[in-house]
């Protein structure tokens, strides 16, 4: 017998139309004790079917599931014990809670175990703390969030002490809030040795928190490996619709360049990532080559885009010539990231704007020996990252590369950007709302909104308020917040470099979904400003200050 193994299934069938199909379809594979493991694969390729089949709730219709090296027993005392010991947090956790109230909801199944009453109740009380219960202990479970339901469904198991905890889509319709606690609580349970078993189609989250992930095909098993194993199976991966997180797909472009070492341990997350390239001696490439002849310097500015002219010429062409201005020395040069964008304006108007590896190119021809890229992107995402990425692939072209850091970036820039945005609106009144939307990204730089929105508050303005479209906060956080001041008039504006799509559309739309909307459905007036940050001469003079501080190094 293997010790290490705590769950084994051996060549395991189960269909639900009398063998007609197979939802498992002759499934083997091993779960090790005290392991991470993330169970992956398309919608119908058998993973809840699998985990029902873990604590006996299906029976196979055909090979064995073994736990702790015995072969499961189906009677009612052996599956009673069973279920004490494998416990499964559902997707929906209505299909879960049944008591009246949060405590005899956690309560039932440790007293269902015949644990004596004042032991249970200790055990309880230690779960309720633990899962931050306490505010809603006493709540009947019906009248609960999304959010703390997912968190009552968890104590139930956890309650019992279990050796295994399978949790089905466990951030499956959470907000970003109650997503980071059940992260934090399954944090929780493999610190303690629960071996914790989860479903997600989320590559990101896999990469970083497993240590295994099994792919599920048809019933079958696909693959099962490390996450950087099984992520870097381009086939795989394929067959299960999965894409590869982007950490790996940052880190393999940045290899195949030359850019990074294949021989560097493979990053489980964006800021591993970032370390790396951190190493690369940025902000600043500088060349070894003695080859250049006179110094030539230029600006890049790298800015994401816009297709409305006038929006355009009042924001981006606008940082543009402020930088011009106040860098005679240097040429000033355009790049964009969003190929959409410039795909529209080249077919609609015949305008050719250059991407960051063109424009380089374009310097390179021109002569330019020294170059500072300066982006105009607001946070350091994803878009920033990629756009160090392909100006470093040009870097044998030039005598140095260096680089301005985006808009929001140091403790100094957010404290300006309260500083400017406040006087710009230092007619609105105590009574009133000021509401922010940014972009939002899956980046982890996102954490930049909510240090915003509290800095505000932080700086003596409670009623301004900052979300996303994309991301946390969202319109449904900030929504909450507005309400619980309940101003007079509600002011939305962009926080955004342009004030394109998302600020015409997503904020002052007609659509009900759109913010302005949803605040008036709210029962609050509300006025647009469409302003984008890029047309404030305050934010031309923090641009420039970041290209100061790339020249002076």
């Amino acid at each position: 017998m293997n010790h290490d193994i705590i769950l084994k299934a051996d060549n395991v069938y189960f269909s639900y139309d009398d063998q007609k199909s197979h939802s498992l379809n002759g499934l083997s594979l091993e779960i090790g004790r005290g392991k991470k493991i993330a169970f992956m694969g398309a919608n119908g390729s058998g993973k809840s079917t699998f985990f029902l089949c873990c604590n006996g709730i299906h029976k196979p219709d055909k090979g064995t599931i073994y736990f702790d090296g015995q072969p499961l027993d189906y009677s009612r005392e052996g599956l009673l014990k069973l279920r004490s010991k494998i416990g499964i947090v559902f997707q929906d956790p209505d299909n879960q809670l049944f008591s009246a109230s949060v405590y005899q909801e956690i309560s039932f199944g440790i007293l269902n175990l015949g644990v004596p009453e004042e032991e249970a109740r200790k055990e309880v009380e230690q779960v309720i703390e633990t899962l931050e219960i306490e505010p809603f202990r006493h709540k009947p479970t019906h009248a609960l969030s999304g959010g703390q339901k997912k968190q009552v469904s968890i104590a139930d198991i956890l309650v019992m002490h279990p050796e295994i905890i399978i949790l089905d889509e466990p951030a499956a319709a959470l907000d970003p809030k109650h997503t980071v606690l059940v992260n934090r609580i399954v944090d929780q349970m493999t610190e303690n040795g629960i071996t914790v078993i989860m479903s997600t189609h989320d590559v990101n989250y896999a990469m970083e928190w497993a240590d295994e992930i099994v792919l599920l095909k048809d019933g079958k098993l696909l693959m099962q490996g490390t996450p950087s194993e099984v992520f870097s199976n381009k086939s795989a991966l394929a067959a299960t619709n999965l894409e590869q997180p982007a950490c790996l797909q940052l880190f393999d472009s940045l290899c195949s360049k030359g850019i990074l070492k294949m021989s560097l341990p493979v990053p489980k997350n964006l800021a591993q990532l970032e370390n790396y390239i951190e190493q690369l001696s940025l902000p600043a490439y500088v060349s070894a080559s003695p080859s250049f002849g006179e110094a030539k310097k230029a600006i890049l500015v790298v800015s994401f885009g816009t297709s409305y002219h006038e929006t355009r010429e009042k924001t981006i062409d606008a940082i543009e010539h402020a930088i011009a201005e106040a860098f005679p020395d240097y040429q000033v040069y355009r790049a964009w990231t969003s190929k959409m964008i410039m795909k529209k304006l080249l077919k609609r108007d015949g305008i050719k704007i250059n991407n960051v590896v063109e424009a380089m190119d374009q310097m390179a021809a021109d002569g330019i020996t020294d170059v500072i890229v300066q982006p105009t992107h607001v946070i350091n995402g994803i878009e920033n990252d990629l756009m160090i990425q392909d100006a470093l692939s040009r870097r044998a072209h030039f005598q140095s590369i260096r680089f301005g850091t985006p808009l929001l970036t140091s403790t100094g820039d957010n404290e300006a950007l309260v500083s400017i945005i406040s006087s710009e609106f230092s007619d609105l009144k105590k009574d009133e709302a000021l509401v922010l939307m940014g972009h939002g990204t899956t980046h982890y730089a996102n954490s930049i909104y909510a240090a915003m929105d509290y800095t505000f508050k932080d700086m003596g303005h409670p009623n301004i308020f900052l979300g996303t479209v994309e991301a946390y906060p969202s319109m449904e956080t900030l929504l909450k917040m507005v309400k619980e001041q309940n101003p007079k008039r509600v002011v939305l504006t962009p926080f955004m470099i342009v004030a394109g799509d998302h600020a015409t559309n997503d904020m002052a739309g007609e659509d009900p979904d759109s913010w302005k909307c949803q605040f008036e459905k709210a029962g609050f007036p509300v006025d647009c400003v469409l302003k984008g940050l890029g047309e404030y001469p305050q934010i031309h003079q923090l641009f420039i200050r970041h290209i100061q501080e790339a020249i002076d190094g």
